[in-house]
């Protein structure tokens, strides 16, 4: 006898399987909240997102970045808005220190105070980081990338800090050394040896109010650039949800859609087997 099924259109049998395929592919899509779970669902799509997601943990390693040298910028910036308030203080002594009407005693004590203000300094070019090194590197400057090709440093170096002090006319001078010549010239020097440190001070102050300046423009530099990452990663996960994230409206109405057409095929189906079993008792 002749099998009703082998009568049976083998298309028919196959559409009801790939729309019950589809059916369960839109529960698990409203279910999970993902239009898709494997690659081969949606293969441009999968690939667009990996390189999207690489791009994403790229950029949270730069915010992170960011975050760090935002605390070493800060705490530099702290520390050299002290050390711009000690010179400021130095160049008051060293004003007073230039009067005539002074005796010998008031200059030794005005240099004690710069002793102590020279010992603060000292102790302020060693500083250490949040992290245990030092504030103000000896060496080369240490970089933070935080873009593509941008580069930051958080803290100037050592040299920076205490040392390339302009005195004027090309010539450049170390914090410690100026501070031991100032003592002297306090202390033991003549009139016109005072003078001389008294320009010293200035140049030191000026010195520490341009350090500050430029701390300020990386500080600038930081925030415009956690800006951008930011923008950047609102803009990641517009799209990353465009591209994976379910439509619940629209997989709902495709979902009674499917139903719909499966209805329908299982009737054509069975109508078909029907007249299948007619033909053969006929």
């Amino acid at each position: 006898m002749q099998s009703i099924n082998r009568t049976r259109p083998p298309d028919a049998i196959q559409k009801q399987t790939e729309l019950s395929r589809l059916i369960a592919r839109t529960e698990e899509s409203v279910a999970t909240g993902k239009k898709f779970n494997r690659p081969s669902e949606a293969p441009s799509a999968w690939l667009e997102i990996s390189t999207i997601s690489k791009q994403a943990t790229i950029e949270d390693g730069w915010a992170s970045n960011i975050g760090r040298a935002r605390i070493l910028s800060q705490q530099a910036e702290s520390t050299i808005d002290t050390l711009s308030n000690g010179a400021a203080r130095v160049r008051e002594l060293m004003i007073l220190a230039n009067s005539e009407t002074l005796a010998q005693r008031d200059r030794d004590i005005i240099a004690l105070e710069l002793e102590s203000f020279r010992d603060q300094f000292n102790k302020l070019s060693l500083s250490q980081d949040n992290y245990g090194g030092y504030l103000f590197h000896p060496g080369d400057p240490i970089q933070m990338r935080i873009d593509a090709d941008v580069m930051v440093t958080p803290a100037p170096t050592r040299q920076e800090v205490f040392g390339d002090i302009d005195l004027g006319g090309g010539v450049t001078g170390d914090l410690d050394v100026i501070m031991a010549d100032m003592i002297d010239a306090v202390r033991t020097g003549n009139a016109a040896d005072r003078s001389d440190q008294l320009g010293n001070a200035k140049s030191i102050s000026d010195h520490f109010a341009t350090v500050i300046g430029r701390q300020g423009v990386q500080a600038n530099r930081l925030d415009e650039q956690e800006l951008r990452l930011q923008e950047s990663k609102l803009h990641i996960t517009e799209r990353l949800t465009a591209l994976e994230g379910t439509d619940v409206t629209e997989a709902i109405a495709q979902f009674k859609s499917l139903l719909v057409n499966l209805e329908a095929a299982q009737q054509l189906y069975a109508q078909t087997g029907r007249t299948s079993l007619i033909k053969l008792i006929g």
